[in-house]
């Protein structure tokens, strides 16, 4: 809760009077302007303490007094203006206050300055009004004047409106420190200490209006032009005060008559009137007056009533003038009622110190407004009728109204952002109401901000001033002894054994420490030490005390309701001394007490003991906390450091460290505690932006280990709220536990249209506590024991295990930890070992946490040991823990869950989280082990039938319907009649339900009838009729359901037989036809019997019809389509007839085959064999199979017995029966005759699948033979068959994909003997294939046939000599062919020489040429050399080195050895013209020699070519020619000589 201490102004001048009083807007200072008979007036500057400022000379003037005081916006500089119309002016810094002299003769009856300072306006009350600027030497100059010859009433600066961005973000920031009471104090008190204030970056605006006594509206723009904007009427009520629209460029003023009008403000200053609203009241506007209250108009108007009118969604209502708390928070208890408020007065006089919660009335409802407000009078105000409202003011900081009376009372309102709120002024809290002065009222109120940014109050009253302080309410804690600030003065004490005790100070506390022995308190100027008595009392004896007063040990109350009430608290004053006191600690007899720079260490005396000062370094000290005996301290500089206190001189535990050194985002500490153990500190900071971070740190100073706490991680993603520690305390005993106090802001998430309709706030507030750990073993993170949820303005006082203690308004309240539930009276051992329980458990070491509870007797223990057994699936220690708290059903279910084991252990772990009532875990683990049946059937049982049918329509389908029942069920419980019928419709069995649940409402179950369409539900209503009695009704009935056996049975019962019968045959049922077949054969109609009774497909009745009486064509008729064993029965009646091919087709079609078959064999049907045949498979029976192609073959047809015997997989007798009978095989009967693998053995499938390839061959199927020596995997026999085919794009295929070397050697033979000359491909494949086979000896001879055939076709030695060499590189891989290499290697080197040879006859060295032919000649001719190329080439040589005859002679031996020289080519007809004439020869008659022999010399050369196709064996081949041919050589021969 908050207080606000009043204290009371001293002038200088004791008698003096105030009139009027000025708070600056951003500096810690006010004035105040007083008159007195002795002196006269005056005008004094005060600080935030109440002080007068020192070093000034206040202005005093012995006949006139102050009338006007302005603050400038930004900086220290005050102006007063003066009756007798003079101007003085104070700068901070200066000790006079300055002159400034002006056009003013009157009095001086307002002063403003502009929005950023710019401009000072002034005005007396002859109407003159006089602009000024102020320059950098303080020194004011006038810009204009103007005389308005009218008194004016006020002066309105314009303003700059800020944009939409800016806007909302200051809106978030005052709702992330707005909050009930005192819910954010850390955020809405703390202020960076180490920051530079910011400035503001509005440009300053000099426009201004000036409102007249008589109605008058004049603008004076930027250059100090003046234009009158409204003008006076004869009624014209004039205005007495007009406020700037803080949203957008709009003024609302307030009239005498207690008329509001919005205007619209234009560039020019031209006002546009927007709305106008007329109050009721009972003054004129003079006691009337407005303020913004954020975004809404808080109106006054002469009576104790404060009206809030919404402008932008056209509503109002009045604030409540109770105390009561509207939003109705669960656990808020205040002990003491009247402790509403608390003011005090530091005077020793006349002042007084009051407590007071005004009168508890209820508030009345609000109304709409359409124009004109209704007036809403509260019993307040119709009770203290003669109490008015005089003035007003709004705190946009901390979002507080306050509204001072006549009477000298001051009421405050908080708006709280803290809970939903169902009407607006709920939002609005009255606080405290003070009564400053009884002697006359309050005449003005305002707002300010002291020297830590808080909000405080100045209060103007008649004679007086009154300065409020907004603190919030002190309280400390020890685990015996407790104290509360009760008021301004006042702090009552509690000890743990009921008794009481009240200390009374002389001053206004604002710190307060205490411990078992001492109490400590200070007003922050003087501190006050009191000895408290020591009280030796148990708890057993504190629990009679209580149980005899009746006093609770948190109530923290005065009185009690018992006689018997404990003797109350000794408290003795033992010295009050000076010393300036921000902050105090007591240990023992020592006091800590921190003050702007230091911290000095008091004796209980006040004797100095010892100073803790920083150095430039570390900057100057700006917090302490003492935490038992250590002491840890923060600067200014961001360090900190910690002592040990036991000692009369404090220890340091560590050098000082700098805060930038242990955190990556630091700018300033805002609480640092140490923990009872000293090793530990809980830090709160704020970052580099100087904004509080979302975190709680703990560091380990010995270790340098930084544990975290991050809120935002901590939180789930879709939840907008911001959170912010704000308060931390360590245990007085265990060092690794501490409390946290977390408020968090709450964003509503609301459409935006109803954001805009909505007058609740976008924004709440949440508090809760954290009770953390740290551990080594949590890899740097804090440790969340449990969390605790706080009411409104109740705070956190301290952690003393086994209970957080919280302060509520008075009262300290003991909330017990979740394992101290029912242990909260119990001693330090077993406390210590239900703590470390607890730890263990957060830590999820379970062995631990059980030895730590063996011997403890706690149902809560036991519980929370087993709810830890659902998060770490122990479910032999969830067993212990039920038995010990003696849950036998519990047990019972958890062993049989155990033992099933068809259930996941999710399933089991499930089990027990339902025993122990944890129903949210228990769904996670059906959900997480996908058993969603289970889950629906936890839901059913817990009556969330509407999230089961979810469940089951999505995901558990096969538990659809029975969910659709359960759902029904519960609505007939209910009484939903409809809606269980739409359920029972989706169920399994509607009928039965839907019938049940109407039979008991006749009406209601004909009207569902009557408009039902399910024709079950309509033959169970048919049927009800008919045993009624009511044929018709039941046939109509039967007819809307479609029911035709219904409709036929009572048309027959009825004697209509041809409408039943028109029925049976336009429906084809077979109820219905049965049932009219029945009839008819009862009246002896047997044909039509037979008829309905195969429509209704019950055929042995109709077969017995037909033996009955002899209806052979009726029975095959009805036998064709009837059961195979009615058909057996037709058949043997056929069979006994003499009919056997009616017989054997039936026996046939009933599966009889064996019995069909002899029945055929014996009657010679073969065409009934061939149906049978076809039917066979390879499943049917062997010895039928048989028989039918023995019958096949018998008759000659062998075709048939072979496609049966394929067909039923009797092969090897197929393919025999083929061999022998030469049946052809076709690509059909030969799939057939292929055996699967895996039907036969694979030895003899093998030998099927090559007998099969052989039958191909011989019938010259060379493609399928090849195919099936494939699937025999004889590659090589495939080979060969497909080399018979003859094609050659499949044998390349084949041999490519066989990769076999016989089959490549194959290949490349076949390819051979192909035109390979002529396509290159084939080459390539030859050449390819020789070389994967790895036949080099074929390769080698392949290569001289090419050489050979180089040679003798195209006499291109080259080209042979490439080829000798490749075969020369294949003789080299053979190591039996040297022989055949070496005899290459002498060819080769005879090419070489004739290539030389050519060469050189190219060269013209004819000489060497004729040498080397005649050397050559003389060897023994060897293929591929030929001595006629060599006597070409001599010839050649011959005739170029003209040696005409030798030449001739060279012709000669060359017709010789060749007859075809001529038509070879060998050599030129120009070379042989030419020998021929100079030798005188008949050169026709030589030329033909050579041409005459041409198929003699076809013969030679394929000879040749012959001999050297193998280089290791030879083949001498005879050449024959004709006598003609030795005719013509013989004269060749003679005609060269």
């Amino acid at each position: 809760m908050t207080l606000y201490f009043d204290t009371k102004i001293e002038f200088l001048d004791v008698d003096a009077v105030s009139t009027i009083s000025s708070w600056h807007p951003n500096e810690p200072l006010f004035a105040v302007a007083s008159y007195s008979q002795e002196r006269g007036g005056s005008v004094t500057i005060f600080a935030d303490t109440g002080e007068p400022q020192r070093d000034v000379t206040y202005p005093v003037h012995a006949t006139s007094q102050a009338t006007a005081l302005c603050w400038h916006p930004e900086k220290a500089l005050l102006a007063t203006g003066w009756e007798h119309g003079e101007i003085h002016v104070w700068f901070a810094g200066h000790r006079e206050f300055a002159s400034v002299s002006g056009p003013h003769k009157a009095a001086i009856v307002l002063l403003e300055f502009s929005e950023q300072g710019g401009r000072m306006v002034t005005a007396d009350a002859m109407g003159l009004v006089t602009g000024w600027r102020c320059d950098g030497q303080y020194q004011f100059l006038t810009m204009f004047s103007h005389d308005l010859r009218e008194v004016l009433l006020l002066i309105c600066f314009r303003r700059t409106v800020e944009s939409e961005v800016r806007e909302e973000m200051a809106n978030l920031a005052k709702a992330a420190v707005a909050g009930d009471e005192n819910a954010l104090d850390t955020l809405t008190n703390w202020r960076p200490r180490t920051a530079a204030r910011g400035h503001s970056t509005v440009r300053d605006n000099h426009c201004f209006y000036a409102c007249t006594q008589g109605g008058v509206v004049y603008y004076i723009n930027q250059g100090g032009s003046c234009s009158e904007v409204t003008k006076s009427g004869p009624h014209q009520p004039a205005i007495v005060q007009m406020l700037w629209h803080p949203k957008k460029d709009a003024v609302i003023c307030l009239l005498e008559d207690l008329t509001i009008i919005l205007y619209l403000v234009e560039s020019t200053g031209i006002l546009t009137e927007l709305d106008r609203v007329k109050l009721s009241g009972r003054g004129t506007g003079k006691q009337g007056a407005i303020a913004w209250a954020g975004n809404s108009l808080a109106i006054i108007t002469g009576d104790l009533s404060v009206r809030i009118w919404d402008i932008e969604r056209s509503d109002n209502y009045l604030l409540k003038m109770d105390q009561s708390n509207s939003c109705h928070l669960a656990g808020v208890s205040s002990s003491l009622s009247t402790l509403g408020n608390a003011t005090s007065s530091s005077n020793n006089n006349n002042n007084h110190n009051n407590i007071s919660t005004g009168n508890l009335f209820s508030p009345e409802s609000s109304g709409e407004s359409n124009g004109n407000l209704t007036r809403k009078v509260s019993k307040y105000t119709q009770l203290a009728s003669n109490e008015i409202f005089t003035c007003l003011a709004y705190s946009t900081s901390n979002q507080t109204l306050c509204a001072a009376t006549n009477l000298g009372n001051l009421y405050t309102w908080k708006r709280t952002l803290s809970c939903f709120v169902g009407a607006p002024e709920d939002a609005w809290q009255l606080g405290n109401i003070s009564t400053l002065s009884r002697q006359g009222a309050v005449k003005s109120c305002t707002w300010g901000f002291n020297e830590l940014s808080k909000p405080c109050i100045l209060a103007n009253c008649l004679s007086s001033v009154y300065m409020l302080k907004e603190q919030p309410l002190l309280a400390a804690h020890t685990r015996s002894l407790w104290a509360v600030q009760s008021s301004a003065k006042c702090v009552q004490l509690t000890h743990c054994s009921g008794r009481q005790g009240t200390v009374q100070a002389d001053f206004a506390v604002t710190a307060l420490a205490l411990n078992e022995l001492n109490l400590v308190v200070s007003n922050g100027r003087s501190i006050s030490t009191y000895s408290l008595q020591k009280v030796e009392k148990t708890l057993d004896e504190f629990e009679e005390i209580l149980e005899a007063s009746g006093v609770g040990v948190g109530a923290g109350s005065t009185g009690s309701s018992s006689s018997a009430s404990p003797p109350s608290l000794s408290v003795k004053l033992l010295q009050t001394f000076s010393g300036e006191c921000l902050a105090l600690g007591l240990q023992h007899q020592n006091i800590f007490c921190l003050n702007s720079s230091d911290i000095v260490v008091y004796s209980v005396g006040g004797v100095v003991l010892h100073r803790i000062m920083g150095n430039d370094v570390e900057g100057k000290i700006i917090g302490m906390d003492l935490t038992g005996c250590y002491l840890a301290v923060f600067t200014m500089n961001g360090y900190v450091k910690a002592y040990d206190v036991t000692r009369h001189d404090p220890k340091l535990l560590f050098p000082s460290k700098s805060g930038h050194e242990i955190f990556d985002d630091f700018g300033e500490f805002i609480v640092v505690k140490c923990n009872s153990l000293g090793s530990h500190l809980g830090v709160v900071i704020a970052n580099s932006s100087f904004t509080p971070c979302a975190s709680i740190y703990c560091w380990d100073f010995e270790r340098n280990n930084l544990f975290e706490y991050d809120l935002t991680r901590s939180q789930p993603e879709t939840d907008s709220r911001s959170s912010l520690a704000v308060r931390i305390f360590w245990d007085t005993e265990e060092p690794r536990l501490l409390a946290v106090e977390v408020r968090s802001m709450v964003m509503q998430k609301l459409p935006k249209q109803q954001q805009l309709q909505s007058p609740t706030p976008s924004h709440y507030v949440e508090s809760q506590i954290l009770v953390m750990f740290y551990s080594d073993k949590t890899d740097g993170k804090l440790n969340v024991l449990e969390s605790q949820t706080i009411s409104q303005g109740a705070q956190l006082l301290n952690l003393c295990v086994p209970s957080v203690v919280c302060v509520q308004v008075n009262a300290v309240q003991e909330q017990p930890l979740q394992d101290f539930a029912d242990l909260q009276q119990c001693d330090a051992v077993t406390r210590r070992q239900v703590l470390n329980f607890s730890l263990h458990v957060a830590e999820g070491q379970m062995d631990l946490a059980f030895r730590c509870v063996r011997s403890i007797r706690s149902k809560v223990i036991w519980t929370n040991l087993a709810r830890m057994c659902v998060h770490t699936s122990r479910l032999d220690v969830a067993k212990v823990c039920l038995g010990h708290l003696e849950q036998a059903r519990s047990v019972r279910a958890l062993r049989q869950a155990m033992e099933d084991d068809d259930l996941e252990l999710e399933a089991k772990v499930a089990v027990l989280a339902i025993e122990l009532g944890m129903l949210e875990e228990a769904k996670d683990l059906y959900k997480r082990c996908q058993r969603h049946d289970l889950l629906n059937k936890l839901l059913q049982s817990t009556g969330q039938l509407d999230e089961a049918l979810k469940l089951a329509e999505t995901e558990d389908r096969i538990h659809l319907k029975h969910t659709y029942y359960q759902k029904a069920l519960a609505l007939r419980e209910s009484g939903d009649l409809k809606g269980a019928l739409d359920y029972y419709e989706k169920t399994q069995n509607p009928v039965q339900h839907i019938t049940q649940l109407l039979l008991e409402h006749p009406l209601a179950m004909k009207r569902y009838i009557q408009s039902t369409t399910d024709p079950k539900l309509l033959r169970w209503w048919g049927q009800y009729v008919e045993s009624s009695g009511d044929m018709d009704a039941a046939l109509a009935v039967y007819s809307k359901a479609e029911d035709w056996f219904s409709q036929v049975k009572i048309l027959c019962y009825l004697g209509k037989i041809s409408k039943a019968d028109a029925i049976a045959r336009q429906s084809g049922d077979r109820a219905a036809c049965y049932h009219l077949g029945r009839h008819y054969e009862n009246v002896g109609k047997f044909q039509e019997a037979i008829m309905f009774y195969t429509r209704a497909q019950t055929f042995s009745n109709a077969i017995r019809i037909c033996k009955e009486n002899d209806f052979q064509e009726e029975l095959w008729t009805v036998a064709s389509s009837s059961r195979s064993r009615d058909k057996a029965i037709a058949a043997a009646y056929f069979e006994e007839c003499g009919n056997f091919r009616h017989a054997v087709e039936l026996y046939h079609r009933a599966g009889m085959l064996h019995k069909a078959l002899e029945m055929a064999f014996e009657s010679q049907q073969p065409e009934i064999l061939e149906i049978i045949a076809s039917e066979l498979n390879a499943e049917s029976d062997g010895e039928l199979i048989n028989r039918c192609a023995d019958f096949f073959g018998s008759i000659e047809q062998h075709q048939k017995a072979v496609q049966l015997l394929a067909k039923t997989k009797h092969l090897e007798r197929a393919l025999s029966i083929c061999v022998d009978k030469g049946v052809p095989v076709t690509e059909e009967l030969s799939d057939l005759l292929t055996p699967s693998k895996g039907d036969l053995p694979e030895t003899t499938r093998m030998s099927i699948l090559v007998q099969l390839g052989d039958l191909l061959q011989q019938q010259g199927d060379y493609h399928s033979a090849t195919k099936k020596f494939t699937q025999a995997g004889d590659k090589v026999r495939a080979m060969k068959s497909l080399l018979k085919s003859g094609n050659t794009d499949k044998i390349i295929f084949f041999a490519t994909m066989s990769r076999q070397r016989e089959i490549y050697i194959m290949a490349a033979n076949y390819l051979q003997s192909l035109d390979w000359q002529s396509d290159p491909m084939i080459l390539k494949h030859i050449v390819g294939f020789y070389g994967k086979g790895q036949a080099f000896d074929s390769l080698a001879n392949f290569y001289a046939i090419c050489a050979q055939l180089e040679i003798e076709e195209y006499q291109d030695y080259a080209k042979a000599l490439v080829a000798m060499q490749e075969a020369a590189k294949c003789l080299e891989k053979l190591s039996h062919a040297q022989h055949a290499y070496n005899k290459l290697q002498r060819t080769v080197a005879d090419v070489k020489c004739i290539l030389e040879m050519q060469q050189s006859l190219q060269a013209g060295d004819n000489l060497s040429v004729i040498a080397a032919c005649r050397s050559m000649l003389l060897k023994p001719e060897l293929p591929p050399i030929r001595h006629a190329h060599i006597l070409a080439m001599l010839v050649r040589a011959l005739v170029y080195a003209k040696q005409f005859p030798e030449a001739g002679r060279a012709l000669k031996e060359l017709a010789v050895k060749d007859n075809s020289w001529s038509a070879s080519g060998l050599v030129d007809r120009a070379l042989v013209q030419r020998v021929a004439k100079e030798c005188d020869l008949d050169f026709e008659l030589i030329w033909n020699s050579g041409r005459q022999v041409n198929n003699s010399a076809t013969t030679t050369t394929t000879t040749r070519a012959q001999s050297t196709i193998s280089m290791t064996t030879t083949t001498n081949t005879t050449t024959t020619t004709t006598s003609d041919d030795e005719a013509d050589d013989e004269e060749i021969r003679e005609e060269l000589n």
